[in-house]
């Protein structure tokens, strides 16, 4: 297989749903699914057929919320294919630029995503030889990068502004990167303003254009900048004096507006070159002693408290989730510590929504190593918490929870199936009768699809599981109808309640992978842990 196919298929296989979605939703086996339909689905791939994609509401650190989204898997398809097909002209984009460390790899078989990007805590081992012996340092960033790109400046980047608004045939051979750009837009309703949080051929899209911006600004302020580093949308450039900054900052406002990008001015500093990056509560929570030898129930009591006073002190819940992955590490779901943890993991869920996720996966570990839990306890915490979030739309909330009710079997109440029924959002829909279909609740009478499923609109998630699972017998409509149908009939499965629990049954396979969920890929086991921050987007 050539590794523009094998690129392809591991952007399809475990890049195609938010990394920050519970685990049930796979689509490891969506490049095999597309099989014998490629040849048919080349012939359309210019005919205007634009889809909407499923919105999720998530969680950040500060208590705001940020937007990810899942795409139609027909246009991505093709999305993925053509950065396939061109993988080399990503690659030496990539390697082209100065201050670029979201240089990313694809990733093997055993890991959760398909692109694995270095870590920004990496900067702090980087950033000191990148930088130099620059006295100052401006540190800033793209103000909403991910939302502002406008698709047209892929074409602008790999053939010249010039020729690009001179040939905008979308389906030009000699402008081709129009394709990329056609491709996207048909993800997102047509729009050529902004990419989609969540699917990993968007990481690649954006930063091509990321390694673009970088070539511009050390071309243009070449004489005022000692060395500098960016990872995804952060810039640190170090500079020798305040002047300096000034006049790189003025470069860089001018080269993202020729993007129409903005910097976050609430986010640009220029300070000491001897700042720490990495915050040092977060390099004292990292060096807090845990070991997976001796089950100290003292100590995880004692780190969960200092993560706590961390995170009230400085008005982040990031401390919190540093600390549960060190539990993980810990092997907190174990007989010895568990009696203790489990009523503060509880409580943790209403006063650190962030960390929702994490503190399901400890319980999900512990189910899966076949331990008991407090299933009454549980079950009150998941539908308080579930109800507050159906009318606030908080889909993380809501799509973690009712998954660790799934995998645990606890029985949610026919009032609450009730409300989450009558949700509009297609992730929720689409794990409800996914669970319907695998005996973890009923909902056969709450969920009517009527007699055509369409294929472009935002229920065309629901639309495909109800299919593929067999809850909906119905015929699809629209644009998509033939490839959803050969999808379905190709067996195409994108729930699955069961593969991530088997994996974890493993007592040695920590609950948290390292290759999801927000956290980095690390090198072995010896390492230290690393601490993940998050990215404007």
């Amino acid at each position: 297989m050539s590794q523009g196919i094998n690129i392809r298929n591991a952007l399809l296989r475990v890049g195609f749903f938010p990394e920050v979605l519970p685990p049930c939703f796979d689509s490891y086996n969506m490049a095999r699914s597309f099989k014998g339909m490629i040849k048919g689905m080349e012939l359309s791939k210019f005919h205007k057929k634009s889809s909407a994609y499923i919105r999720y509401s998530g969680t950040k650190h500060d208590g705001n919320r940020r937007y990810y989204g899942t795409v139609n898997p027909i246009p991505y398809f093709h999305i993925c294919h053509f950065i396939g097909h061109h993988w080399k002209i990503f690659t030496d984009q990539l390697n082209s630029s100065l201050f670029g460390l979201s240089s990313f790899s694809i990733g093997g078989e055993k890991d959760d995503r398909a692109l694995l990007i270095p870590a920004l805590s990496e900067i702090t081992s980087k950033m000191s030889s990148k930088i130099k012996y620059a006295p100052y340092i401006i540190k800033t960033d793209i103000a909403q990068f991910f939302p502002s790109i406008y698709t047209h400046s892929l074409a602008w980047v790999a053939h010249g502004v010039q020729i690009a608004k001179a040939d905008t045939d979308r389906s030009s051979r000699t402008t081709y990167f129009n394709n990329l750009d056609w491709f996207t837009q048909q993800c997102q309703n047509g729009q050529t303003r902004g990419v989609i949080v969540g699917p990993d051929a968007f990481r690649v899209i954006a930063e091509y254009i990321a390694c673009e911006i970088d070539k511009l600004l050390c071309k243009k302020a070449k004489d005022y900048i000692v060395g500098g580093v960016r990872h995804v949308d952060d810039f640190y450039i170090g500079v020798r004096s305040e002047l300096d900054g000034s006049i790189v900052l003025s470069h860089l406002r001018d080269i993202l507006q020729n993007f129409e990008l903005q910097i976050n001015d609430n986010k640009t500093k220029l300070l000491s070159g001897l700042q720490p990056i990495d915050d040092i509560w977060a390099q004292e929570l990292r060096n807090l002693y845990v070991s997976n030898a001796e089950y100290d129930i003292e100590r995880f009591n004692y780190i969960l408290d200092k993560a706590f006073e961390v995170s009230q002190r400085i008005g982040s819940q990031s401390p919190m989730k540093l600390v549960l992955r060190k539990l993980d590490k810990g092997k907190c779901y174990l007989d010895e510590s568990w009696i203790e943890i489990e009523p503060k993991l509880q409580r943790i869920l209403f006063h650190f929504p962030h960390c929702l996720d994490y503190s399901c996966l400890l319980v999900a570990k512990r189910i899966a190593i076949k331990k008991d839990i407090d299933n009454e306890g549980w079950k009150n915490v998941i539908e308080l918490i579930i109800k507050k979030s159906i009318g606030a739309n908080h889909h993380h909330e809501i799509l973690w929870l009712v998954w660790l009710a799934f995998v645990c079997k606890i029985k949610l109440s026919d009032s609450l199936l009730i409300d989450l029924s009558k949700s509009e959002n297609g992730y929720v829909k689409a794990i409800l009768i996914a669970g319907h279909q695998a005996g973890l609740c009923n909902i056969r009478s709450l969920i009517k699809l009527g007699n055509n499923l369409s294929t472009d609109d935002e229920k065309w998630l629901h639309h495909l599981v109800a299919r593929s699972s067999g809850y909906s017998s119905a015929r699809f409509s629209g644009p998509f109808a033939r490839d959803f149908e050969n999808l379905v009939s190709r067996k195409i499965r994108i729930i699955d309640f069961n593969k991530h629990m088997k994996t974890i049954a493993n007592i040695e396979n920590e609950a948290i992978s390292r290759s999801k969920y927000g956290y980095d890929s690390e090198k072995d086991d010896g390492e230290e842990d690393t601490f993940a921050f998050d990215i404007d987007w």
